[in-house]
């Protein structure tokens, strides 16, 4: 094979392959984060259903566009690596139990975190505030955990302040 044809075949595979992404959950308040070891070759769906209504009329169904619901994200038997480094695990990932604790401590004080899946060459997929409605995990044999987590979107309430008072008009004000 001549040196042409060598880069040619270089390039084509190099164009050709897959990007690598980061799965990284991260508190706004704290700066902590902890960024998932082992990402699958196929990523989950960003899931967002419509709230649209069907109501019968006199000419028959109608249907009424609602507004878009909140977003979801389930990874599903994720595998997370206990004290061990795999061949395909990403480099500067967290341990699994790192993971667990991290969303196990921000439901215990049920805080709102980020979820952030971004591709190596910068391209984002996903970067949604959001809680944990689901945690399943348990341990394999060697010791690795396997966990299933579903992640919905928060969205974050706008305040007013009142022109004449300046004051906040927020709903968590106490009243004076």
């Amino acid at each position: 094979m001549n040196l042409l044809a060598l880069i040619e075949n270089n390039a084509k595979a190099y164009l050709n392959r897959k990007p690598k992404c980061d799965v990284i959950l991260y508190d706004d308040d704290t700066y902590e984060n902890v960024v998932f070891p082992v990402i699958p070759s196929k990523l989950p769906a960003v899931e967002q259903k419509q709230n649209n209504e069907v109501f019968n009329g006199a000419s028959g169904d109608i249907t009424l566009i609602g507004t878009l619901g909140l977003r979801e994200y389930t990874l599903d038997n994720w595998l997370l690596p206990v004290n061990k480094s795999y061949p395909f695990t990403r480099p500067n990932a967290s341990d699994g139990e790192a993971i667990i604790n991290f969303i196990k401590t921000r439901r215990e004080t049920k805080k709102v975190f980020r979820i952030c899946v971004i591709f190596t060459d910068g391209n984002e997929v996903l970067n949604m505030a959001c809680v944990c409605d689901d945690l399943n995990y348990y341990y394999d044999s060697v010791h690795d955990i396997h966990a299933s987590i579903s992640f919905k979107e928060y969205i974050y309430v706008n305040t007013t302040n009142n022109q004449t008072t300046n004051s906040n008009n927020s709903l968590s004000d106490s009243q004076n």
